[in-house]
């Protein structure tokens, strides 16, 4: 495993190296930048919420807050009561409120290869951005073979096409897609990033989408989130850009008969928006860690990482690595102190 790793990380370190040239960028004079886009919102954060909030309801988007993880599941479990076949994609904020436990009681696949691999093998991820990389395909070769009856080579190839194929048929029967965000707007804008296609799927065949969002994704337009994007692409698998990046306004629409607007055309016809606090709030206001809330959950702080080289998932919480451990000690403190003020 511990081989995997280090031949993981070296390798998008290159990539990055590669990727800042191309854009002749300094590495530190870059990350000042984008820093600074991040922290626009955060000056005045609640004035920034309460606007994006408005906003979102404008477009048609349902928001939803969650004081808590367990607020979260409630409220999730509640718009899955009348779903017959749900789909999820990778999202960092749903592994925090356990949305993993849902799936005890309802039918919720998962879209992401890496995830899904992780969730086939019975196996916990490894890293934000390659769940799967602790596992060897041979290992995976021979759980399709057991779980599906399907007899297929030791070749990466063949078993991403396979398994690629076993998810889109998932995605083609589902009626409510959960996707997490990397950025929500003070426009009213959900922005998604990703290589694999299957979060477009997921927000956009079934008909209703459920988004899972820490309030601290809030950015000022979606001109600043596609810059961000970059950089969390830049930084956590070392290419230039994403293969897709979604920017999403609200529920599908179309007035082409008539001139009648109708919401609910090709694209989902419910958009949900579930906005986590989770202690986020009392983090930003801490003196010495509040610059955690400015994270962007690219993962690249792994890739640097003594401790997670050479323990790799053994280092960890709820979160991967040290940045994980940290940010999951304090947002639990402030949960519980929120949890105090809320009851009194």
């Amino acid at each position: 495993i511990k081989k995997q790793i280090r031949e993981a990380t070296l390798k998008i370190k290159r990539s990055k190296e590669e990727s800042l040239k191309r854009l002749d960028s300094n590495e530190n004079d870059y990350k000042k930048e984008m820093r600074e886009i991040r922290k626009k919102c955060f000056d005045n954060f609640k004035k920034s919420l309460s606007e994006a909030k408005e906003n979102f309801k404008k477009n048609g988007i349902i928001v939803h807050e969650a004081e808590n993880g367990e607020s979260a599941r409630e409220i999730i479990e509640k718009l899955l009561l009348n779903s017959k076949k749900i789909v999820k994609s990778k999202t960092n904020t749903g592994h925090e409120i356990g949305l993993k436990e849902l799936a005890k009681k309802f039918d919720i696949s998962e879209t992401d290869l890496g995830d899904f691999v992780a969730d086939l093998m019975e196996e916990e991820e490894m890293h934000y951005v390659l769940p799967a990389l602790h596992i060897k395909s041979q290992e995976i070769a021979n759980k399709i073979n057991e779980k599906f009856g399907e007899k297929i080579e030791n070749d990466p190839e063949k078993i991403t096409r396979y398994l690629c194929n076993v998810i889109r048929k998932n995605i083609l029967e589902a009626d409510t897609g959960i996707t997490g965000a990397n950025f929500i707007t003070k426009r009213g804008e959900i922005v998604l990033l990703e290589n694999e296609g299957n979060i477009s799927l997921v927000s956009r065949l079934p008909q209703k989408h459920i988004i899972i969002c820490g309030i601290n994704k809030l950015v000022e337009n979606s001109s600043d989130a596609v810059k961000l994007s970059q950089v969390a692409t830049i930084f956590g698998t070392g290419q230039l850009t994403p293969q897709y990046i979604s920017i999403i306004s609200g529920p599908s629409k179309t007035a082409d008969i008539s001139g009648h607007l109708v919401e609910g055309a090709q694209g989902a016809r419910e958009v949900h928006l579930i906005l986590v606090d989770g202690g986020r709030n009392l983090l930003m206001e801490d003196e010495n860690f509040g610059d955690l809330s400015l994270c962007i959950g690219c993962g690249a702080c792994l890739n640097f990482c003594p401790s997670f080289n050479v323990l790799g998932r053994e280092f960890k919480g709820k979160a991967v690595g040290i940045r994980g451990m940290i940010f999951e000690y304090l947002r639990t403190i402030n949960q519980k102190e929120l949890d105090s003020r809320w009851n009194s």
